[in-house]
């Protein structure tokens, strides 16, 4: 049998055990409340962030945590928004960027040599650039691009025609989260203020 499989035997008994009774009710179906997109990073854990269990969060991830707006007619990113709004109801988008996201990092280099496809793709974070002064430099530039890039992708959201709606219904949050895996706090963005809030400290 394949290595990998027997490498995650135990885990995978020990959350069965615990959660057994919480799989048994997943059975008849999901209900999730959260819609989370993120990037595909693999030191990002979406659960570890929202601190969810099975069944409580649809997740879509990719690289840069990119919605492509509704012209762009990815069938992929819209079959999920679809799904997640209008079938499973959820009440809550949270695009999360994270710190020191490579996709972000590539979208910021000036000569970066990216193949056809990872090119392609980040045209959808492209309008970031133009938000960040050029005057920021190194992880400040890198850090402003990353929230920049998270609402590039919120306003993406917005062009959805049944995100808008449910959002104006307030039947749909849709929040803009910035992940900083090195102190595991989140930064929150304020339409208040027009910027990105630290969490209080653990």
């Amino acid at each position: 049998m394949d290595d990998l499989v027997w490498a995650t035997r135990e885990s995978r008994a020990t959350a069965f055990s615990v959660e057994a009774d919480l799989l048994a009710e997943l059975v008849q179906g999901q209900h999730p409340k959260i819609l989370y997109i993120g990037c595909s990073d693999s030191r990002i854990m979406p659960s570890r962030i929202l601190g969810a269990r099975p069944g409580e969060v649809f997740t879509l991830r990719n690289i840069a945590n990119i919605v492509p707006p509704a012209t762009a007619h990815d069938q992929t990113v819209a079959a999920v928004l679809t799904y997640a709004v209008q079938h499973l109801h959820v009440a809550h988008i949270v695009v999360c960027g994270h710190s020191l996201c490579g996709g972000i990092q590539a979208l910021g280099a000036a000569h970066a040599r990216l193949e056809l496809a990872l090119k392609h793709w980040l045209v959808y974070a492209r309008p970031a650039t133009d938000r960040v002064p050029l005057t920021l430099e190194g992880e400040n530039r890198l850090e402003a691009l990353i929230e920049a890039n998270v609402l590039v992708q919120v306003e993406h959201l917005r062009s959805y025609t049944f995100i808008a709606q449910a959002e104006a219904a307030r039947d749909l949050q849709i929040h803009a989260w910035v992940y900083d895996f090195r102190c595991g706090q989140v930064r929150v963005y304020d339409p208040a203020s027009g910027a990105f809030v630290t969490e209080p400290p653990f």
